[in-house]
């Protein structure tokens, strides 16, 4: 019985140990440049130079406020849209399965694929968007060349793409709801808009905070549409902090604010999956 309770645990401790080698040496080191002192060329515990010198940084700021613009309006529209679509979909009872595939299809195309047919799209020149806008008389737009629009259609990009995302598991989670309680919900007059606001979402908070959080993530990285239409431009309207991140460890060969990134985007996401937890905790308690 002793051997039986064992010899899964020594069949898991070398895949366990790779894992953590992987994982260690590079967020150790990771550390270990973020605080570099560039004053002496040493290697200083707790020396702040680079976070102090990058947080100074106009270019840094914008970088920040980039990444929370996409990740604010592609997380929170993209959620709404999910659960209208989900709604609408449990609602529709005749080629409920065509209107599925249909609306997931985005999911089901490789990011850097979605990228360039939406890059060939907003081409001013030759693309679809400004030709249908030139057939019905109105003037061509510059889209994703713009300064002051580049970011806002980058967004509209990533929404189109992950909003199937949403859309599959809150659906999922909607047929998993028991029809009696659809039903005890008619029988008193709750209409099915009023059940899904009141009786469903309520029932299905975990699995919405769930979803809410991997949207969160995903957006936080995007990294794929971008890169294809725009390398962070024109200028730096499109630049994230991952895509900065990117630039100074590829191009400018900056691995210390690489990794001061990599640490800010660390502490980000492990405060916010810290509170997802903190919330679904208190739900099931």
């Amino acid at each position: 019985m002793k051997n039986k309770t064992y010899f899964p645990i020594i069949l898991t401790i070398p895949v366990v140990i790779f894992l953590l080698a992987l994982l260690i040496y590079p967020l150790i080191y990771t550390f270990t440049l973020a605080f570099y002192d560039e004053a002496s060329d040493n290697f200083i515990p707790f020396s702040l130079n680079v976070f102090n010198n990058l947080i100074q940084e106009e270019r840094f700021l914008k970088n920040v406020y980039h990444t929370i613009f996409l990740t604010f309006f592609s997380t929170s529209i993209s959620f709404l849209l999910g659960i209208i679509l989900a709604y609408c979909l449990d609602q529709i009872k005749i080629a409920r399965s065509f209107f599925l595939v249909i609306l997931i299809s985005p999911l089901a195309i490789m990011p850097v694929v979605s990228a360039l047919t939406w890059r060939t799209m907003f081409n001013p020149l030759y693309g679809i968007l400004n030709s249908i806008l030139k057939f019905f008389g109105f003037e061509g737009m510059e889209w994703v060349t713009d300064t002051s629009s580049a970011l806002t259609w980058i967004t509209v990009v990533d929404i189109w793409q992950w909003t199937p995302f949403c859309l599959l598991l809150i659906y999922a989670g909607l047929k998993t709801i028991p029809v009696d309680i659809k039903e005890s919900a008619s029988i008193d007059g709750i209409n099915s808009f009023k059940e899904l606001i009141y009786i469903s979402l309520p029932i299905l908070f975990n699995l919405l905070l769930i979803t809410l959080i991997f949207r969160f993530m995903e957006a936080f990285k995007a990294f794929d549409s971008i890169m294809v239409i725009t390398q962070g431009g024109p200028g730096n309207a499109t630049e994230t902090m991952v895509i900065r991140s990117y630039y100074t460890a590829f191009r400018w060969y900056k691995p210390e604010i690489t990794s001061v990134i990599g640490i800010f985007i660390l502490i980000f996401t492990i405060l916010c999956t810290r509170w997802a937890g903190t919330k679904i905790g208190e739900q099931e308690n």
